[in-house]
Protein backbone atom coordinates (compact mmCIF):
# COMPACT_ATOMS: atom_id res chain seq x y z
CA UNK A 1 0.00 0.00 0.00
CA UNK A 2 1.25 3.64 -1.17
CA UNK A 3 1.32 5.67 2.30
CA UNK A 4 -0.74 8.81 2.66
CA UNK A 5 0.62 11.63 4.23
CA UNK A 6 -1.57 14.80 5.52
CA UNK A 7 0.84 18.01 5.02
CA UNK A 8 0.24 20.79 6.76
CA UNK A 9 1.82 23.37 6.35
CA UNK A 10 1.76 27.17 4.45
CA UNK A 11 1.88 28.01 0.55
CA UNK A 12 4.51 30.26 -0.84
CA UNK A 13 2.59 31.45 -4.13
CA UNK A 14 6.00 32.12 -5.16
CA UNK A 15 9.37 31.00 -4.41
CA UNK A 16 10.38 27.63 -3.14
CA UNK A 17 9.48 26.60 0.33
CA UNK A 18 7.27 25.18 2.30
CA UNK A 19 4.20 23.46 0.75
CA UNK A 20 6.36 23.58 -2.89
CA UNK A 21 9.15 22.06 -1.37
CA UNK A 22 6.78 19.26 0.21
CA UNK A 23 4.63 18.42 -2.23
CA UNK A 24 7.61 16.85 -4.72
CA UNK A 25 9.76 16.07 -2.03
CA UNK A 26 7.29 13.18 -0.65
CA UNK A 27 5.43 12.28 -3.91
CA UNK A 28 8.48 11.01 -5.61
CA UNK A 29 9.46 8.91 -2.56
CA UNK A 30 6.63 7.16 -3.06
CA UNK A 31 4.32 9.19 -0.13
CA UNK A 32 1.05 10.45 -1.75
CA UNK A 33 0.45 13.68 -0.04
CA UNK A 34 -2.58 15.18 0.51
CA UNK A 35 -1.96 19.37 1.43
CA UNK A 36 -3.32 21.16 3.77
CA UNK A 37 -2.51 25.08 3.69
CA UNK A 38 -1.99 26.70 7.49
CA UNK A 39 -1.79 30.14 5.39
CA UNK A 40 -1.21 31.80 2.01
CA UNK A 41 2.00 33.90 0.94
CA UNK A 42 2.55 35.85 -2.49
CA UNK A 43 5.93 35.04 -1.93
CA UNK A 44 7.70 32.97 0.96
CA UNK A 45 9.32 35.81 3.59
CA UNK A 46 13.25 35.77 3.21
CA UNK A 47 14.42 38.34 0.64
CA UNK A 48 11.47 40.23 -0.67
CA UNK A 49 10.55 43.72 1.42
CA UNK A 50 6.90 43.14 0.89
CA UNK A 51 4.78 40.23 1.23
CA UNK A 52 0.67 39.26 1.14
CA UNK A 53 0.15 37.02 4.21
CA UNK A 54 -3.38 35.59 5.30
CA UNK A 55 -3.74 32.43 8.00
CA UNK A 56 -6.52 29.87 6.84
CA UNK A 57 -7.36 28.86 10.25
CA UNK A 58 -11.64 28.48 9.47
CA UNK A 59 -10.91 27.35 6.44
CA UNK A 60 -8.62 24.23 8.22
CA UNK A 61 -11.44 23.98 10.16
CA UNK A 62 -13.65 23.25 7.60
CA UNK A 63 -11.05 21.05 6.09
CA UNK A 64 -10.23 19.10 8.97
CA UNK A 65 -13.88 18.52 9.83
CA UNK A 66 -14.82 17.28 6.49
CA UNK A 67 -12.03 14.78 6.42
CA UNK A 68 -13.23 13.69 10.36
CA UNK A 69 -16.83 13.26 8.61
CA UNK A 70 -15.86 10.83 6.20
CA UNK A 71 -13.77 8.95 8.35
CA UNK A 72 -10.75 9.76 6.47
CA UNK A 73 -7.20 8.27 7.80
CA UNK A 74 -3.51 8.72 7.10
CA UNK A 75 -0.26 7.09 7.24
CA UNK A 76 1.73 10.34 8.41
CA UNK A 77 0.72 13.77 9.57
CA UNK A 78 3.49 16.44 8.88
CA UNK A 79 3.21 19.71 10.79
CA UNK A 80 5.31 22.89 9.30
CA UNK A 81 4.20 26.66 9.35
CA UNK A 82 1.14 27.39 11.24
CA UNK A 83 -0.07 30.85 10.90
CA UNK A 84 -2.00 31.01 14.16
CA UNK A 85 -1.57 29.59 17.60
CA UNK A 86 -4.98 28.55 17.12
CA UNK A 87 -4.37 26.13 14.45
CA UNK A 88 -1.76 24.22 16.95
CA UNK A 89 -5.02 23.19 18.85
CA UNK A 90 -6.69 22.14 15.38
CA UNK A 91 -4.16 20.33 14.39
CA UNK A 92 -3.67 18.87 17.88
CA UNK A 93 -6.97 17.20 17.58
CA UNK A 94 -6.37 16.05 13.99
CA UNK A 95 -3.28 14.05 15.61
CA UNK A 96 -5.75 12.16 18.12
CA UNK A 97 -8.17 11.62 16.31
CA UNK A 98 -6.06 10.16 13.33
CA UNK A 99 -4.73 8.04 16.18
CA UNK A 100 -7.92 7.02 17.50
CA UNK A 101 -8.14 5.21 13.81
CA UNK A 102 -4.61 3.95 13.49
CA UNK A 103 -1.19 4.60 14.48
CA UNK A 104 0.11 7.68 11.81
CA UNK A 105 3.68 8.43 12.02
CA UNK A 106 3.74 12.36 13.14
CA UNK A 107 6.59 14.23 12.40
CA UNK A 108 6.54 18.25 13.78
CA UNK A 109 8.76 20.85 12.41
CA UNK A 110 8.13 23.74 14.88
CA UNK A 111 8.81 26.45 12.24
CA UNK A 112 9.38 29.60 14.77
CA UNK A 113 12.88 31.21 13.13
CA UNK A 114 16.12 31.39 12.20
CA UNK A 115 19.37 33.26 13.05
CA UNK A 116 18.12 34.02 16.57
CA UNK A 117 15.38 35.51 15.22
CA UNK A 118 11.23 35.01 14.73
CA UNK A 119 9.87 34.73 11.51
CA UNK A 120 8.21 37.48 10.46
CA UNK A 121 4.16 36.53 10.97
CA UNK A 122 5.17 34.41 14.07
CA UNK A 123 4.15 35.95 17.79
CA UNK A 124 5.26 34.78 21.06
CA UNK A 125 1.70 32.88 21.65
CA UNK A 126 3.11 30.66 18.85
CA UNK A 127 6.19 29.91 20.47
CA UNK A 128 3.97 28.30 24.13
CA UNK A 129 1.61 26.37 21.33
CA UNK A 130 4.20 24.82 19.54
CA UNK A 131 5.60 23.51 22.83
CA UNK A 132 2.35 21.93 23.15
CA UNK A 133 1.90 20.72 20.04
CA UNK A 134 5.28 19.13 19.96
CA UNK A 135 4.28 16.50 22.65
CA UNK A 136 2.10 14.72 19.92
CA UNK A 137 4.73 14.12 17.67
CA UNK A 138 6.63 11.35 17.01
CA UNK A 139 10.09 13.12 15.39
CA UNK A 140 10.48 16.84 15.68
CA UNK A 141 13.04 19.09 13.70
CA UNK A 142 13.91 22.33 15.15
CA UNK A 143 16.45 24.44 13.91
CA UNK A 144 19.10 25.92 16.88
CA UNK A 145 16.73 28.85 17.05
CA UNK A 146 13.75 27.03 17.73
CA UNK A 147 15.73 24.24 20.20
CA UNK A 148 16.34 27.56 22.20
CA UNK A 149 12.78 28.71 21.98
CA UNK A 150 11.46 25.48 23.18
CA UNK A 151 13.19 24.81 25.83
CA UNK A 152 13.45 28.44 27.27
CA UNK A 153 17.70 28.94 26.38
CA UNK A 154 19.46 32.28 25.01
CA UNK A 155 20.39 31.83 21.77
CA UNK A 156 23.60 30.07 20.65
CA UNK A 157 26.27 30.95 17.89
CA UNK A 158 28.73 28.18 18.61
CA UNK A 159 28.15 25.20 20.30
CA UNK A 160 29.71 22.34 21.66
CA UNK A 161 29.26 18.64 21.37
CA UNK A 162 28.06 18.01 24.74
CA UNK A 163 25.75 20.56 24.97
CA UNK A 164 23.94 20.47 21.82
CA UNK A 165 23.58 16.87 22.70
CA UNK A 166 22.22 17.61 25.83
CA UNK A 167 19.81 19.89 24.41
CA UNK A 168 18.59 16.95 22.26
CA UNK A 169 18.36 14.70 25.01
CA UNK A 170 16.25 17.15 27.02
CA UNK A 171 13.82 18.41 23.94
CA UNK A 172 13.75 14.39 23.67
CA UNK A 173 12.67 14.07 27.48
CA UNK A 174 10.23 17.07 27.10
CA UNK A 175 8.25 16.13 23.70
CA UNK A 176 8.67 12.25 24.56
CA UNK A 177 9.62 12.42 20.51
CA UNK A 178 12.82 11.76 18.76
CA UNK A 179 14.65 14.49 18.32
CA UNK A 180 16.77 16.16 14.75
CA UNK A 181 18.45 19.39 15.73
CA UNK A 182 19.74 20.63 12.30
CA UNK A 183 22.14 23.40 11.17
CA UNK A 184 24.19 23.41 14.27
CA UNK A 185 27.20 25.17 14.45
CA UNK A 186 30.65 23.96 15.44
CA UNK A 187 32.97 27.09 14.41
CA UNK A 188 34.19 25.42 11.25
CA UNK A 189 31.79 22.95 10.64
CA UNK A 190 28.23 22.01 10.73
CA UNK A 191 26.47 19.06 11.70
CA UNK A 192 22.77 17.74 12.29
CA UNK A 193 22.49 16.31 15.81
CA UNK A 194 19.75 13.30 16.88
CA UNK A 195 18.95 11.83 20.22
CA UNK A 196 15.83 9.18 20.54
CA UNK A 197 15.60 10.08 24.06
CA UNK A 198 18.40 7.44 25.10
CA UNK A 199 21.17 7.95 22.38
CA UNK A 200 22.47 10.75 20.78
CA UNK A 201 24.46 10.85 17.32
CA UNK A 202 26.12 13.78 15.48
CA UNK A 203 26.53 14.03 11.52
CA UNK A 204 29.11 16.77 10.49
CA UNK A 205 28.75 18.01 6.77
CA UNK A 206 30.47 20.65 4.70
CA UNK A 207 28.80 23.31 5.00
CA UNK A 208 27.80 25.40 1.83
CA UNK A 209 27.99 28.82 3.10
CA UNK A 210 24.66 30.06 1.15
CA UNK A 211 21.30 30.81 2.75
CA UNK A 212 18.32 29.22 0.81
CA UNK A 213 15.00 29.36 2.07
CA UNK A 214 13.01 25.63 2.00
CA UNK A 215 16.18 23.53 3.20
CA UNK A 216 14.33 22.80 6.48
CA UNK A 217 11.61 21.78 4.43
CA UNK A 218 13.38 19.44 2.66
CA UNK A 219 15.43 18.16 4.86
CA UNK A 220 11.93 17.27 7.48
CA UNK A 221 10.31 15.77 4.21
CA UNK A 222 12.95 13.48 2.86
CA UNK A 223 13.23 12.19 6.68
CA UNK A 224 9.61 11.67 6.39
CA UNK A 225 9.48 10.03 3.03
CA UNK A 226 12.54 7.74 4.00
CA UNK A 227 11.15 6.69 7.11
CA UNK A 228 8.06 5.60 5.77
CA UNK A 229 9.74 3.95 3.29
CA UNK A 230 11.14 1.70 6.30
CA UNK A 231 14.49 2.96 6.73
CA UNK A 232 15.85 2.94 10.45
CA UNK A 233 16.14 6.15 12.40
CA UNK A 234 19.82 6.97 11.71
CA UNK A 235 19.92 5.76 8.09
CA UNK A 236 16.94 8.31 6.88
CA UNK A 237 18.62 10.93 9.16
CA UNK A 238 21.62 10.64 7.17
CA UNK A 239 19.92 10.42 3.58
CA UNK A 240 18.21 13.79 4.51
CA UNK A 241 21.50 15.39 5.41
CA UNK A 242 23.05 13.91 2.12
CA UNK A 243 20.23 15.19 -0.23
CA UNK A 244 19.27 18.19 1.20
CA UNK A 245 23.60 19.11 0.85
CA UNK A 246 22.93 18.20 -2.86
CA UNK A 247 20.02 19.71 -3.55
CA UNK A 248 21.96 23.04 -1.89
CA UNK A 249 25.02 22.71 -3.67
CA UNK A 250 23.04 22.10 -6.88
CA UNK A 251 20.90 25.42 -6.91
CA UNK A 252 23.98 27.19 -6.00
CA UNK A 253 25.45 25.58 -8.93
CA UNK A 254 22.59 26.15 -11.32
CA UNK A 255 22.60 29.94 -10.27
CA UNK A 256 19.17 29.82 -8.14
CA UNK A 257 18.76 33.39 -6.50
CA UNK A 258 18.97 33.39 -2.76
CA UNK A 259 15.16 33.85 -2.51
CA UNK A 260 13.72 31.84 -5.39
CA UNK A 261 14.97 29.02 -2.30
CA UNK A 262 16.03 25.72 -2.00
CA UNK A 263 15.13 23.49 -5.71
CA UNK A 264 13.96 19.83 -5.24
CA UNK A 265 13.21 20.11 -8.46
CA UNK A 266 17.31 19.15 -9.02
CA UNK A 267 17.51 15.98 -7.02
CA UNK A 268 14.03 14.01 -7.50
CA UNK A 269 15.76 11.99 -9.83
CA UNK A 270 18.42 11.11 -6.87
CA UNK A 271 15.66 10.34 -4.34
CA UNK A 272 13.90 8.67 -6.83
CA UNK A 273 16.57 6.38 -7.54
CA UNK A 274 16.78 5.45 -3.62
CA UNK A 275 12.99 4.87 -3.31
CA UNK A 276 13.66 2.50 -6.10
CA UNK A 277 16.71 0.68 -4.39
CA UNK A 278 14.68 0.61 -1.00
CA UNK A 279 12.02 -1.00 -2.77
CA UNK A 280 13.36 -3.34 -5.15
CA UNK A 281 14.63 -5.20 -1.67
CA UNK A 282 11.63 -5.78 0.07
Amino acid sequence: MIPICAAIHDLSCYAKSSLTVVLPTLEVLGVETCPLPTALLSSQTDGFESYYFRETTEDMASILGSWRELGLSFDAVYSGFLGSDVQADLVASFIESQRQQGNPLVLVDPVLGDDQSLYGPIEGSHVQAMKALIQRADIITPNTTEAALLLERPFETIFTVEKIKAWAKELSQQSGAKVVITSVPFGETTAVVASDGNDQFLLPYEPIHVSYPGCGDLFSSILLGLLLGKEHFQSAVEGAVSYTSLAIGRSLQAGYPMRHGVSPTLILGDLAERHTANHSLV
